[in-house]
Formats: structure tokens, sequence, C-alpha cells
């Protein structure tokens, strides 16, 4: 039994590139695709900054794809928190079933197959098995789930703003009791945030809306940092200068020489992507920075950011809820880093993460830059087999990674 698991598509998102919809990365996963089954481990659609016409439209040459190479195989959708509006859909069409047909609570079954996205994906994947889980499904002794409960406990440990969010997040869903969450509180809390920002990417015009939002928060951020740039390009600059001078006393004449050659390689790596990027945001309308509003709204673990504290921050969902009962082995995804049998705190449950499929570079300075190829490179996902011990991360685009291309070699 083989089960490719990916992840984090965000077909039709503004604020970042989704590269799946390129034939040149589709066919870089179609030859990955010769397994029993596909799971899709959520933000298969970026419903929350994307219209359903565009988010729909961008995923036509995925759905092609895995039509051609799933027949008579099954592909597996769990929605994550930028596609949540599928469950809560899901809830709806089942309580207006039960108020049309008289159905009950106590005959879900009756109700399978009638939701209008599974329809959807049978219609789009003639030929192939459809099933829809959600929170988690279990494959080859492997939980899979998107992970994104993590973000409560990822809020509640990290700076000021996203612990006053998540506290009012939490007072206005689930009351001020101080108990430890349950799925369903999780679930409150989730559909908060995103049954708002779906709602206003629905709207007529409301992704522009939306860019137009992110830009007026760009522009708050830079009149912010306006009084502390002087100190803080000076304390950058020393830091780097402090690296570079200690990695120059330590290495040998050879080494020193390509180092020198790497960073002025990165630099022109950093130029020419943030050229290219400018002109996607240009081409589409996509404001840049928007920091301050990601925070808001609820992006608690940046892509730049190191993996150690989601992983922290998931293990403690995982035991909360005992989804490590019957197994060690758990494949996530939601925080795009992608991840190779990492162990959480406790030592006893190993996690992988499948990544994304969106390429959402951050310049807002060279570091944060060079912290995104080293953390969340796009173009990955996690292959479960039954004749091996572990599930594996496969890289599959790591050749583009510009970290390659200017990394010094040993000497």
């Amino acid at each position: 039994m083989r089960a490719l698991v990916i992840s984090d598509t965000h077909f039709g998102a503004w604020t970042g590139e989704d590269i799946l919809r390129d034939p040149e990365n589709l066919a870089l996963l179609a030859p990955h695709l010769d397994v029993d089954e596909v799971i899709l481990l959520g933000d298969l659609f970026d419903l929350l900054f994307a219209s359903s016409r565009d988010a729909f439209a961008a995923a036509g040459g995925l759905f092609d794809l895995l039509r051609e190479r799933l027949q008579g195989k099954r592909f597996v959708f769990l929605a994550g928190n930028h596609d949540h509006y599928f469950v809560e859909r899901g809830r709806e069409e089942l309580v207006e079933l039960e108020l049309a047909d008289g159905a009950t609570a106590e005959q879900p079954r009756s109700l399978v197959g009638t939701d209008t996205f599974r329809r959807l994906l049978e219609r789009r994947l003639d030929g192939v098995e459809v099933d829809v889980r959600y929170p988690v499904y279990m494959v080859g002794g492997v939980l899979c789930t998107h992970g994104h409960y993590l973000d409560y406990y990822a809020a509640r440990d990290g700076g000021a703003p996203g612990r006053l969010l998540q506290k009012l997040i939490w007072s206005i869903a689930v009351g001020r009791s101080s108990q430890e969450p349950t799925s369903e509180d999780f679930e409150a809390t989730t559909e908060i945030l995103t049954g708002l920002l779906f709602t206003i990417a629905q709207l007529p015009n409301g992704t522009r809306a939306q860019r137009r939002a992110f830009a007026e928060f760009n522009a708050l951020e830079k009149a912010f940092r306006t009084g502390y740039a002087p100190v803080r390009g000076f304390e950058r600059a020393a830091g780097r200068l402090g690296e570079r001078l200690a990695q120059f006393k330590t290495a040998p004449r050879a080494m020193r020489d390509r180092l020198a050659t790497a960073q002025q390689a990165q630099a022109a790596a950093y130029d020419t992507a943030m050229a290219s990027e400018m002109e996607r945001r240009r081409r589409i309308g996509a404001p840049g920075g928007g920091e301050l509003a990601r925070r808001a709204l609820g992006q608690v673990v940046r892509p730049r950011d190191s993996y150690q504290s989601a992983v922290v921050a998931f293990e403690q969902v995982v035991i909360r809820l005992g989804w490590a009962r019957d197994t060690d082995k758990i494949v996530f995804a939601h925080t795009h880093h992608p991840l190779d049998d990492v162990r959480g705190p406790s030592g006893a449950i190993r996690y992988w993460n499948t990544g994304s499929w969106i390429y959402e570079p951050d310049f807002a300075t060279h570091a944060a830059y060079v912290s995104y190829l080293e953390n969340a490179w796009p173009g990955t996902a996690v292959l479960i087999d039954t004749d091996e011990p572990a599930p594996r991360l496969l890289r599959l685009r790591e050749q583009f990674n510009p970290l390659h291309a200017t990394a010094p070699t040993a000497g």
C-alpha cells in the first residue's frame, strides 16, 4: 500500500504564487502519482484570499492530472483552515436535509454523498474513488491531519498580539473558561476567522477589498518602522558583519574565497527574486508586506519561522485529543515547513510535514528571505509505503532552491 500526501496548494490565492497551476510543476509531481491513493491534506483551495471561481479554475490542471493517473484508485481529501468552508457547508447541508426530510443525527450515513463538494470532486475525478474525511485520516498506521488546531497553542506561547487575539477569539467562541480545549472548541475558534475571511473573499470585489486593506496595513507598518529603521538597520548590519568576520577568522583561505562568492551570489539571488515577486504583485494587484494584517488574521506561524515552535504546539494538540493512542507517526501540514521524521518534545511521537505548493517569499530582510528558503521552499510531498518502516519526505523542486546555487562547498 502506497499513498502520496500533499497539501497547501492554495489555488487562487493572491498572497502567493500557486505553482501547481503551471505545467512544469505538474510534470515534476506526475511521476510520483504511481500510488494506491493520493491524500490532499488541506488548503487545496484558498477560499480565504480568493473567490471560489478563481480557486477552482486554477486547480484545473491538477484535477486533470489526478484523474489521468488515479483511474481505479483513490483520492482522499481533508479540509484545512483555508478551505474549511467545506466542513462548515457539509454541516449546514446535514441540518438542511434533516429539516427537509426528517432525517436525524442518528442517521448520518444516509446523507453521505449528498454534499456539493463531494459531487464536484467525483465529477472532476471521474473513475477515481473519492473519500472526504475530517479532521483525521489513518493510512498504513500513520495518522494524517491538516494541523491548524496548533495555532491555538502557538498563539498562547507567542508574542503579546497573538495572545490577545487568541484570548478574544476564545472568549467569543467558547467563553471565558480556562479549561483545555476540546475538538469542538478548536473548531469553534477556527470558524470565527475562516468564516469572516471566506465571506469577504466571496463578495463582489471581495478580494480587491482585501488587497486594499493589506496595502493600508503595509503603509502603517512602513510608518511604524521608520522611527526604528536606523537602529534596526545598524543592528542587522552589525550582526551580519559579526557573522562574516567569525566565518572568515576560522576558515582557510580557499574557504574564505568561496564564502565571499556565496555571499555575493545570495545577494544577487535575493535581488532577482524580489524583482520577480514585485512584478507578480504589480501584475495581479497584490500588495506586499501586511505583516500586521496577517497576524490579525491568525497567521501564527510564518513560513520563514523555524519549525520547532510549531511542532511543540502541535504535539499539545495531539496529546490533548488522543491522536497518538494508536500510532507514533503523524503527518501534518499547515505551517508550510517540510519535515522528515522529527520527534516532538515528548520524544515518543514522530512527525512529517508535507510542506506546500505555494511560493510566498518573505522579503522583509535578506535574512528573512534566506530563512524562507531554508525552512519553507515549496514543492514537497510525503510518501507513505507500508513496505517501508516510516514515511519519507520527497523534495520535488529542491534543485530550484537558490540556496543550492549559493552554498559554498567544503574544502
